[in-house]
């Protein structure tokens, strides 16, 4: 793929995050020269091919590339950075973030879990919270910086920060929104996602495990047919998700007889024929024979220096069709601001809104575009008979928070005059964005052929769950589902308990950043050439990389990794383990023999005192009773105070986090994360910006989630209408600020 040869990089990595960040340049056509630490015979085979090995690395961009690393904060670095800041363009990923009390801390992906807000809900309630076993942290932070790469200015200097801990954060599902505007935590829920989400599930079948991840209420009443009790959908009990989320245990008497009897794979196939998201929750071997992703085409091969060869994600973009070249667009304003990216936003849920959100941030003018009769889900999906005066669909702190920055209207896409406006208005966009299910968008009559012919240079961004070919092109997916599907669920546990979800939703975000980089990528090729491409991201297959650690090492030692808690392998203590107060809890992560050393020093205690413990095998053979007694000793303490003073002492640890506690965590603060906001008619609230800093202010949208229709009428005069043709749209249906449901045709 060719997009954007024009883009020179030079990376410098000591860890996958600048690896990953210019692996995904590369697939995008950049020339990348590359620097690391990464074990080729390992990760690094598929992150880093070709890359140079030094003996040590040092930052030394030639004059026009643009510099990532992830090369650990010293005075020195930071020195090194500012200086080619001046007359270049660095990205720079650092766990904390600069100019904060965390900045140096000694962290692992563990702690960053921790301290961004990804552990405190994953779990059963009476045990302690639980964070993945890989480094994903370090690929999100990755995803950020290739976005921020993609984003930055060619003609001008700029310092770029990624905070791994803010693009932790800015990746959970909103929850940080929601303890504001409803006063609780969310807590954990063991096999259910969320107290509130009963249907979004991880439940044992015949052979197995099958997450089931009914979110909306007529996959409730579907999931209640298929398992032969079709009268629970009228039975008080379960008629609404408090109602289900208040009677758990009858609810699974009801579903658990059933799953019994069939297999994971004959639940998902019956599952997905009913369009009920769910994962059979493979292993990382059935995610290799997968036969959607081999039909697809959507692995490659690797080889190690030592002869071994992987099978690797491939591409996580791919180019469907071009069209033009047309010249740039010399036509009237309409409705759009000046000088701005336009871009439709036709998305819904989280994955598709995200991009448009992005790219608000970014500068662009964003227009979503729902219906008073089919409004984007996330703004709630509720049973029959809620007071409308209540405007719920307007209280939604998913819905408010990805959506900031963007203007709103309503057509009925299904209305020929709503179609008509909508062809119109896409007529002047540069960018539109949707991620309906297969088929949809062709029967409205806005598929990319039709688009294209009307504009030449439109770049349309799809992102299908598994892709818009292949035997399962139809299946329908969340972020949990794409989780599961790519082997992640199967791996995330305690070590005597079922897969565990995590708790954000992770498929949806990775999907949203990965779109951003398509669509940056496409609009910088559309400069050089001139054409409109369609760009297909399939979000199984952008979230495939993020395992690509579990994978190799499956290819390498043919065993799948079981479920250990929050347990590193080689490292002892290793864990999260309880603190002063309720449900607090601090991570801490012994990664060698000078943090145990240092551990024990603070400590001082008996069972850290024998000079046996000080090397790791003796720690490992003792692990047990270590954790144990170091649990017995952080029982009493601050857990925020605590991790401060180990940092202090060279001892990875972190505070576990609260979507509460990150409101006020000072690496967060520091840089500048939390943007107030009032927006009727939930208040005033403080909402995440990006995981992006461009020298030193992040870039955030600058409003609120638009209302229903918000700006209807302001567009549509845009386009040309006067007041007397947007009244009649509203009286004919086409248009609306109040949800009514759709009327049969």
């Amino acid at each position: 793929m060719d997009l954007i040869p024009e883009l020179r990089a030079r990376v410098v990595s000591a860890s996958p995050a600048a690896a990953y960040a210019g692996w995904l340049l590369q697939q995008l056509g950049a020339a990348v020269r590359h620097a690391t630490i990464l074990d080729p015979e390992a990760l690094g085979a598929f992150l880093t091919s070709g890359a140079e090995h030094p003996a040590s690395l040092s930052l030394d961009p030639l004059p026009g590339e643009l510099l990532i690393t992830d090369l650990p904060p010293s005075p020195a670095t930071a020195a090194r950075v500012d200086e080619l800041a001046a007359r270049g363009r660095v990205i720079w990923i650092t766990p904390f973030g600069p100019g904060n009390d965390w900045t140096g801390a000694p962290s692992t992906s563990l702690t960053r879990f921790a301290a961004g807000g990804w552990m405190h809900q994953v779990g059963e309630p009476s045990r302690e919270p639980l964070a993945p076993p890989l480094s994903l942290d370090l690929f999100v932070a990755g995803l950020w910086a290739a976005v921020a790469a993609l984003a930055a200015d060619p003609s001008r200097p700029a310092g770029h920060d990624i905070p791994i801990v803010a693009a932790l954060a800015a990746t959970t599902i909103y929850d940080t929104v929601a303890f504001q505007y409803f006063g609780r935590l969310r807590g954990r829920a063991g096999a259910r996602y969320a107290p509130t989400q009963p249907t979004i599930v991880t439940l044992p079948c015949a052979d197995g495990f099958i997450g089931i991840h009914a979110a909306l209420h007529g996959q409730w009443v579907t999931l209640a047919e298929l398992s032969g009790h079709p009268g629970l959908v009228e039975d008080p009990r379960f008629a609404s998700p408090t109602d289900r989320a208040a009677n758990i245990a009858g609810l699974d008497r009801y579903l658990l007889p059933w799953l019994a009897r069939h297999t994971r794979w004959e639940l998902y196939h019956l599952l997905q024929r009913h369009r009920i998201p769910c994962s059979p929750l493979p292993t990382l071997q059935e995610v290799l024979d997968a036969p959607q992703l081999a039909a697809r085409g959507a692995w490659r091969t690797v080889a190690t220096p030592s002869g071994r060869v992987y099978r690797v994600p491939g591409p996580p973009v791919r180019v469907l069709a071009e069209s033009g070249p047309a010249a740039a667009d010399a036509a009237s304003p309409g409705p759009w601001r000046p000088g701005a990216l336009r871009v439709v936003d036709l998305s819904m849920g989280w994955a598709g809104p995200l991009v448009g959100h992005l790219l608000s941030a970014l500068g662009a003018d964003v227009i979503k575009i729902e219906s008073h009769t089919h409004f984007d889900w996330w703004r709630g999906s509720r049973p029959p008979g809620d007071d409308p005066g209540l405007a719920l669909h307007e209280r939604s702190h998913v819905f408010n928070a990805v959506n900031r920055g963007k203007r709103g209207i309503t057509l009925d896409l299904a209305h020929p005059r709503g179609r008509d406006l909508a062809l119109a208005l896409i007529d002047g966009a540069d960018v539109v964005i949707e991620n309906f299910a297969a088929g949809v968008i062709e029967k409205l009559g806005l598929d990319y052929p039709t688009l294209a012919a009307r504009n030449p240079r439109l770049v349309m961004l799809r992102q299908p769950a598994f892709g818009s070919t292949g035997p399962e092109a139809g299946y329908v997916a969340f972020g949990n589902t794409i989780e599961g599907m790519s082997g992640l669920t199967a791996l995330v546990g305690y070590e005597d308990g079922p897969p565990t979800m995590l708790a954000n939703a992770l498929g949806d975000p990775v999907s949203g950043l990965t779109g951003t980089a398509a669509v940056l990528a496409a609009l910088r090729a559309r400069r050089r050439d001139g054409r409109g491409r369609l760009l297909e991201c399939a979000q199984l297959e952008g979230f495939l990389p993020l395992v690509s650690e579990a994978l190799i090492e499956y290819q390498r030692t043919g065993r799948q990794p079981p479920r250990r808690g929050n347990r590193h392998p080689g490292r002892a203590p290793s864990g999260v383990f309880p603190a002063a107060g309720d449900d607090r809890w601090v991570a801490i992560d012994v990664d060698s023999d000078a943090a145990w050393e240092a551990l024990a020093g603070l400590a001082g205690e008996s069972w850290a005192a024998d000079p046996v413990l000080g090397a790791a095998p003796a720690r490992l053979a003792r692990r047990t009773e270590l954790e144990a007694a170091l649990a017995g000793w952080t029982a009493g303490r601050d857990a925020d105070a605590l991790a401060l003073e180990l940092c202090r002492r060279g001892v990875p640890a972190a505070p576990v986090n609260t979507e509460a506690d990150l409101l006020s965590f000072e690496p967060l603060l520091a840089a500048g994360f939390w943007i107030g906001e009032e927006r009727d008619p939930v208040g005033f609230h403080f909402y995440p910006a990006t995981a992006i800093l461009r020298d030193g202010a992040p870039l955030a949208a600058a409003s609120p989630a638009p209302l229903l229709g918000q700006h209807t009428a302001e567009v549509l005069a845009g386009l040309g209408l006067d007041a007397d043709a947007i009244a009649m749209l509203e009286a004919d249906g086409v248009t609306g600020s109040r949800p009514v449901a759709r009327p049969r045709r």
